[in-house]
């Protein structure tokens, strides 16, 4: 029987291999549901149980469940597989690893939930990826928004806002916009809104031109994926945390982003500790392998047993 200490193990790996990288193809046989669209950033590996779940930087997860028998592998690009490629359930592949499942007894796709961005429960905002967008009604929903108190960085994920609008590109946004991640919407003046709104289409804009010509963008990201990094702006050390309704991952830079800074930020699951940028791995899954050993080792939680 797969022991959940086994799963356990696989998802480190594949936090190594996928987290911070852009989906390249992805092909699953046999999976329905929606489908991670292809350009769009691998943000976590969760497991529970015999259970592991890839999350996509725009809430897409793919849920697989594994009994007696299969597993996620992980091999280089190149590399000969281990299994014939028609027994592959689920191919998915990044810039140097392609991960494929074997034998999962259940393969599913949806979105994580969240309220606030659930299409059924509120008419969808005008999509930032069009080119003829009205920026100004995007605006208009931002400063109308109903809880004054809300977060910037929460707002900018509320689809009955605007859509389109992921979670790296948040983060970048914001950034290069010098907005505190948790600032106060109710603070914001319209003019601020405005720059936000109009450099996030021009982001995703920019994007799908060289995914349609088939090519990586050439802007390196300044905070995505860069926790315990010197900022490029000011030198401060990246920062990375959980935050918001739908518990989704925010870098940030405390140095440079002050914008509307709050006297107490809101409650927030961190995910990195400071550090300089000449020890430790940056990698995004570091930190989250670092705190899963903490709980093993026994904080007061249970693990696996």
């Amino acid at each position: 029987m797969l022991e959940v200490n086994s799963v356990y193990r696989t998802a480190v790996a594949l936090r190594t291999a996928l987290i911070g990288k852009q989906t390249l193809a992805f092909d699953a046989l046999g999976c329905d549901g929606i489908r991670p669209v292809l350009g769009h950033t691998i943000e976590e590996v969760r497991t529970f149980g015999k259970n592991i779940e890839i999350v996509w930087d725009d809430g897409v997860v793919l849920h697989s469940t594994f009994r007696i028998s299969g597993s996620w592998h992980l091999y280089r690009r190149g590399e000969q597989w281990s299994k014939p490629r028609e027994r592959a359930q689920v191919v998915i592949a990044v810039s140097d690893w392609i991960a494929v499942c074997f034998g999962a007894v259940s393969l599913e796709t949806f979105r994580d939930f969240d309220p606030r961005r659930h299409p059924i429960l509120g008419k969808l905002g005008p999509d930032l990826c069009h080119h003829d967008v009205d920026i100004e009604e995007c605006v208009d929903r931002m400063m109308q928004y109903e809880d004054k108190d809300a977060t910037v960085s929460e707002v900018l994920l509320d689809q009955r806002v605007v859509s389109g609008v992921g979670n790296v590109f948040r983060c970048e946004i914001m950034w290069a916009c010098e907005v505190h991640p948790w600032a106060r919407i109710g603070e914001m003046k319209r003019a601020e809104c405005r720059e936000l709104l109009t450099l996030a289409q021009e982001s995703l804009l920019a994007h799908m031109h060289y995914e349609a010509k088939n090519a990586a963008s050439p802007k390196e990201m300044a905070v995505y994926g860069r926790q315990g990094k010197s900022c490029q702006r000011c030198g401060d050390l990246i920062r990375v945390a959980h935050h918001g309704e739908a518990n989704r991952v925010l870098y940030w830079c405390p140095g440079c982003q002050t914008g509307h800074q709050p006297l107490v930020s809101p409650n927030f699951t961190p995910l990195s500790i400071d550090r300089t940028p000449a020890f430790g791995d940056s990698h995004p899954a570091s930190q989250l392998l670092m705190n899963e050993f903490a709980t093993m080792r026994g904080d007061g939680q249970d693990s696996f047993s």
